[in-house]
């Protein structure tokens, strides 16, 4: 028995404004670039503070579990 075909969503219109946006960015001048990339590294600035307080805590909660545990005296 033969399998039926797959049928695929059309995304033309995705990679034609994906082509077009890289050809915006490469007619920009290299200081506009980095403007961009600042930009977005503002843009994103706030979830890289959570992330890092994220990381803190998970950290500091595996060296407490680290300790060697002491004996009720």
């Amino acid at each position: 028995m033969k399998q039926p075909e797959t049928i695929y969503p059309d995304i033309s219109d995705i990679l034609k404004a994906k082509a077009e946006r890289r050809r915006d960015i490469s007619r920009r001048t290299f200081g506009e670039k980095i403007a961009m990339m600042d930009a977005l590294r503002e843009e994103l600035a706030p979830f890289k503070r959570l992330r890092e307080k994220r990381q803190a805590a998970r950290d500091a909660t595996r060296v407490t579990s680290d300790e060697p545990r002491r004996p009720k005296t």
